[in-house]
């Protein structure tokens, strides 16, 4: 199956969602090939552990597999499967104490710093888009530029937002 080689990544994803299990299986092969490295280097970042990473990649590509008939072919696959990778990351942490213990270490952290010091409790309060958004900033701790990629906003419309957020945080009016 020389030419899958030569197909994007989006033309390869409309394939597994749309052709015969042979053909589908060839073109899931060919994205895998394509990704697991860089999501196994990304997902390896967060855990910091081979053995979760490995449990990870599989569920994220179970998940490509699962919700392949959710993906739109005007979207970049790439994207889509870094979303992806990065919310399984997510449910990891909220699953596990790690996730508590890295709230902790943040709070601990914030109140060394007093100009960011915020009552994570306070957290609860926000609707789930901006709560996601502080946690990409300061649990998962992505760049502005990898948060804007995977939001598809800007890099300074998402500082403001993340500045107002923690500003209104701090003064308790969320």
């Amino acid at each position: 199956m020389e030419a899958l080689k030569n197909l994007s990544a989006e033309e390869l994803m409309l394939r597994y969602q749309t052709s015969s299990p042979d053909e589908a299986y060839a073109a899931f092969s060919e994205l895998y090939g394509r990704y697991n490295g860089r999501v196994y280097s990304f997902l390896l970042k967060k855990t910091k552990n081979a053995a979760e990473t490995e449990d990870l990649m599989q569920k994220v590509f179970l998940k490509i597999h699962e919700s392949k008939h959710l993906y739109k072919s005007k979207f970049k696959f790439e994207q889509w499967l870094f979303v992806i990778a990065r919310s399984q990351a997510l449910d990891f942490f909220r699953a596990s104490s790690r996730y508590a213990n890295r709230l902790k270490k943040y709070e601990a952290d914030s109140t060394q710093n007093s100009h960011e010091a915020i009552d994570l409790n306070e957290l609860n309060t926000l609707d789930v888009d901006q709560r996601e958004l502080l946690e990409m900033k300061f649990i998962d701790e992505l760049s502005y530029q990898e948060i804007s990629q995977v939001l598809r906003r800007s890099e300074v419309s998402l500082r403001k937002s993340v500045s107002r957020l923690l500003l209104k945080l701090k003064e308790g009016a969320i």
